[in-house]
């Protein structure tokens, strides 16, 4: 199952690329977009990683009785100098289940 990058926000829909990441490849800065699935993705959907560039990033997750409830969350991408590559930073506490959103 894919996110479909449609979120309510304050009764206006948000429409953004959305990107998969690992959410336990987390950097010093940031969740780091290094992996082999957020790389290939990147190439399939022809996403140019820019500083400040907005994403919805989202990670697969099951809830407590094993139905699909995808973690997703807004990130700003950035160039990390200490991690010494492209990391998505967004704030833990926006983090959520897909089903909590879609309220």
């Amino acid at each position: 199952m894919r996110f479909l990058g449609n979120l309510k926000r304050e009764n206006n829909l948000i429409c953004m690329e959305t990107l998969w990441v690992d959410f336990q490849n987390e950097g010093k800065e940031g969740v780091r977009l290094i992996c082999t699935g957020t790389l290939k993705e990147l190439k399939e959907k022809s996403i140019e990683l820019i500083d400040g560039l907005e994403l919805l990033i989202w990670s697969d997750d099951k809830d407590d009785c094993g139905k699909i409830d995808n973690l997703i969350v807004e990130a700003t991408v950035k160039y990390s100098n200490i991690d010494q590559c492209w990391v998505a930073q967004f704030d833990n506490e926006k983090l959520r289940n897909q089903s909590e959103i879609n309220k």
